[in-house]
């Protein structure tokens, strides 16, 4: 599993349901989520985040507060990936030579979310599901990640070889901080993830 979530900005609070929402979707994922199938994860997901979703806005009427987060969360089993998405952030899927944006954004024609978790009326996530091929590598990210890049930055991304987490998080780092030196301050959320072939032998 892996997921972004990403407190709505303007919002009190937001980066506490964010957070509250990740380590939910954690708790589940790690209890229950692994052992069932892919139809049933859909099923239980929708579910959880439904009760999330009423969780945070009877949380934030109580304190007299309004606040919210976005959600993209993929599920990988095998050659199977599912993708559960409310909000603005993207999942990338990555090629040498070009990438694909797996999500679409949630915004109406004035620029604000339509949807999010714990803000507004509850709508089911958007959910896709994918053919899983060897060498695909993929980009979660938040709109304070990606909307410092030009798109066809990310194709380099692609073409990097990796092997293991710690390259991952040290590529995605030198990226950031290139990025943050020149136009500013944010926060920003994202995980780099992939098939690759150790140099050792073996798929991971």
């Amino acid at each position: 599993m892996a997921v972004v979530c990403d407190g709505i900005g303007g919002l009190a609070k937001g980066e506490e349901a964010s957070s509250y929402v990740v380590r939910q979707l954690a708790n589940w994922f790690m209890t229950e989520g692994y052992k069932i199938s892919v139809r049933k994860q859909e099923r239980v997901l929708q579910q959880l985040c439904f009760q999330m979703h009423e969780e945070i806005k009877s949380f934030g009427k109580e304190s007299g507060i309004r606040l919210g987060t976005t959600i993209t969360c993929v599920l990988l089993d095998e050659r199977k990936m599912l993708c559960a998405h409310c909000g603005d952030c993207r999942l990338y899927l990555l090629k040498k030579r070009k990438y694909k944006i797996l999500t679409s954004k949630d915004h109406n024609e004035k620029g604000y979310l339509t949807k999010a978790l714990g803000v507004g009326e509850w709508h089911l996530l958007s959910i896709k599901k994918y053919k899983v091929r060897r060498k695909d590598k993929w980009l979660l990210c938040s709109d304070g990640f990606y909307s410092h890049f030009q798109e066809r930055e990310f194709c380099l991304l692609g073409k990097q070889k990796i092997y293991g987490d710690g390259q991952a998080e040290r590529l995605l780092k030198q990226l950031w901080e290139k990025k943050r030196t020149i136009k500013g301050k944010d926060n920003a959320s994202a995980l780099y993830f992939g098939f690759t072939t150790k140099q050792s032998g073996g798929e991971q």
